[in-house]
């Protein structure tokens, strides 16, 4: 199995590798440049670097659009270099069979191009980025109008000039501005300290955890309870041979129990020292979070509140301390 990061653009539904997956982050002004590939629709500067963006709907044969306030740039690797895939929006990570020798792959790819993989449910993955740069694309939406003749399901188009976030010379202002942000060298943000992080979902609250702890993340898969444990170690897993326990949060945070949960992805979390996974009913997505965003809880406010937690993000997010998990003696189970 291969971990897959989703994206939309448009109506259509793409994938790529998450291990070629960077980062995330929000939509900034691409840099216009004379004689660029008929894909590219500029360059942004990364803390530095200079990446070319990459517009998806370019990619698949789309009508080009301006950029939105609520774009998305993948920073991924296309062979020996990084670009920026621009789309619409992220919408999580999923597991999938993405090589030929994969079993039931005849069933999970009916169509297989250059760069291109076709799932059974209609997801385009790319798995050769680079391969389909130097293609020039391929031309999807011809490809889909037998297997999707309803109407354009993004609604009536909007305006010109205008999208849902106001006019275009603000929209315009705000992408330099952060254009602006993302171009200042790492070692210069010291007053805009910025976190990589895994959201996923849990009992119908999202949570973040930071990426350098992340491992993997697996389908839950057989849980061996084991007695004597305490009440928020859910079991022991083999993952890759290894034995692991399995944290359940909802018992650790105190969650007040909303309905059924299905607690069917793990994230292996480690610090070289200590491995454990903890349960969770969704991957959300990946992205950065500044710090400066990250604002203390409530003191009532359940369960951010923990001191496993440390703070809010955007108003609902729920940022998780890993320093306090992994120096937790309560996170040393004994396997005997």
């Amino acid at each position: 199995m291969a971990q897959l990061l989703l994206f939309s653009v448009g109506t259509i539904r793409g994938a790529i590798p998450l291990e070629e997956t960077l980062r995330v982050i929000r939509m900034v002004q691409p840099e216009k440049k004379h004689g660029a590939h008929p894909l590219e629709a500029g360059t942004i500067n990364l803390h530095g670097k200079t990446l070319e963006v990459i517009s998806v709907k370019a990619l698949f044969g789309m009508a080009p659009s301006d950029p939105r306030l609520k774009d998305m740039l993948i920073i991924t690797r296309a062979g020996s270099r990084d670009v920026a895939l621009w789309v619409d929006a992220t919408s999580g990570v999923m597991d999938i069979p993405l090589f030929t020798d994969s079993p039931g792959f005849a069933d999970a790819f009916p169509q297989k191009r250059s760069g291109v993989q076709t799932t059974a449910d209609g997801i385009w993955v790319i798995y050769d980025l680079s391969g389909l740069i130097a293609a020039g694309g391929i031309p999807v939406k011809p490809l889909l109008q037998d297997a999707d003749p309803s109407p354009n399901r993004d609604g009536p188009a909007r305006p010109e000039g205008t999208d849902e976030f106001g006019d275009t010379a603000r929209i315009n202002a705000v992408l330099v501005e952060r254009a602006k942000k993302i171009a200042r060298p790492e070692d210069g943000l010291s007053d805009i300290k910025i976190v990589e992080v895994l959201r996923f979902r849990l009992s119908y609250r999202e949570y973040a955890i930071e990426m350098k702890h992340i491992r993997e993340v697996i389908l839950t898969g057989e849980i061996t309870p084991v007695p004597g444990t305490p009440d928020y170690i859910s079991g022991i897993c083999v993952v890759r041979g290894e034995i692991i326990s399995l944290v359940d949060l909802r018992v650790l945070l105190a969650i007040p129990e909303k309905g059924l949960t299905d607690l069917n992805r793990v994230i292996v979390l480690t610090d070289r020292t200590l491995t454990f996974g903890i349960l969770a009913d969704h991957i959300t997505g990946i992205g950065t979070i500044e710090l400066n965003r990250i604002v203390p809880p409530e003191p009532d406010d359940a369960p951010a509140s923990s001191r496993y937690v440390k703070g809010i993000a955007d108003g609902s997010l729920i940022v998780l301390d890993t320093a306090t998990l992994f120096t937790d003696p309560k996170m040393v189970i004994d396997e005997a």
